[in-house]
């Protein structure tokens, strides 16, 4: 009886150890800043509407932010099937409500054929 008590208690202090650092975990990657050589530049917060895009990143959006309100953000080479669909659904949103906004000049001066359209 004492050794299963012993376990019990050894169970439930590693369980609400692990809850705990997650909970704890999560609010640090809120506010994400990251330094540059030039200046200091937020990393874009991925529920505002944006562009996924998958492989290395070819070149610098920040125009293209600034401009539209809209960021990309680049996601690994290897995707999966739900990554797939999840990215396909998102940037059609995206560039349907671009298109009503403004028209097709946003194409141009995105430079890449969003995944998906």
């Amino acid at each position: 009886m004492k050794t299963f008590n012993t376990l019990l208690v050894l169970i439930s202090l590693t369980i609400s150890g692990s809850i705990f650092a997650q909970k704890a975990a999560q609010n640090k990657s809120d506010n994400v800043k990251t330094n540059t050589t030039k200046n200091e530049r937020i990393l874009p917060n991925e529920n505002a509407p944006h562009f996924m895009q998958f492989g290395i990143m070819s070149r610098n959006h920040d125009e293209f932010r600034k401009k539209y309100g809209i960021a990309v953000i680049y996601q690994n080479c290897v995707i999966s099937q739900f990554q797939s669909q999840k990215a396909r659904e998102n940037n059609q949103l995206v560039a349907k409500t671009l298109t009503e906004k403004h028209g097709d000049t946003w194409r141009k001066d995105l430079g890449f054929i969003p995944y998906g359209i």
